[in-house]
């Protein structure tokens, strides 16, 4: 989708910080997309959060998204939401969000690729690079040629790189076909946040 940054940065429930205090760490390293991503928070709380986060994003005219729930992303007035496979379809995640909202989805294998067919969704997140303990449901760690092939048969759909991804990975994961990257670890459990993010948005701006 024209317009999304190149790297995109999802909170984690386990960081030091608060999922607010993370989102502005990475938007004060220069980080302009930010995904919710919560396992923990639900409900009043979860819509809260990600109230407080979409502020601060259009304080930095930054693209705020929400992790698995449409609904909650309806509540926050965020700009869209990310599905898992287990999530709502993107049908319905459009049907609620609107014609303008951003909609991404996870890819890990090429049977998820069932899941674009027919619906409008504007990029994928596919992974992982490697392990990570970020995710507690990870799936299989792809080689460099099984995560270009899945890249490539998700085209033209841009594909963002994710699972332990760091700003040393860029140029090869663009080489394997990524348009970007999505880091979580490496922002929200760094011992200077607002640097990790100033490293990364240069990695991918280079």
């Amino acid at each position: 989708m024209a317009g999304l940054a190149r790297l995109q940065f999802l909170t984690l429930d386990a960081s030091p910080l608060g999922h607010r205090a993370q989102a502005l760490a990475a938007l004060e390293g220069g980080v302009r997309w930010i995904q919710f991503r919560t396992k923990v928070l639900a409900g009043p709380a979860a819509i809260a959060e990600a109230a407080a986060i979409a502020e601060l994003c259009r304080d930095f005219g930054a693209t705020f998204i929400v992790n698995d729930s449409p609904r909650v992303a309806l509540a926050a007035e965020a700009d869209g939401v990310h599905l898992g496979p287990d999530d709502p379809s993107p049908a319905e995640a459009r049907q609620l969000l609107g014609a303008y909202a951003v909609v991404g989805v996870t890819l890990n294998f090429p049977a998820h690729l069932e899941r674009l067919r027919g619906a409008q969704v504007d990029y994928a997140g596919v992974g992982p690079v490697r392990a990570t303990a970020s995710k507690a449901k990870l799936a299989p760690v792809h080689t460099p040629e099984s995560l270009a092939a899945l890249i490539a048969a998700a085209a033209p759909l841009p594909c963002y790189a994710i699972g332990g991804v760091t700003a040393a990975d860029f140029p090869a994961l663009r080489a394997q076909g990524a348009c970007g990257i999505a880091v979580s670890g490496a922002i929200a459990l760094a011992p200077d946040p607002v640097e990790a993010a100033r490293a990364l948005v240069a990695a991918v701006s280079a």
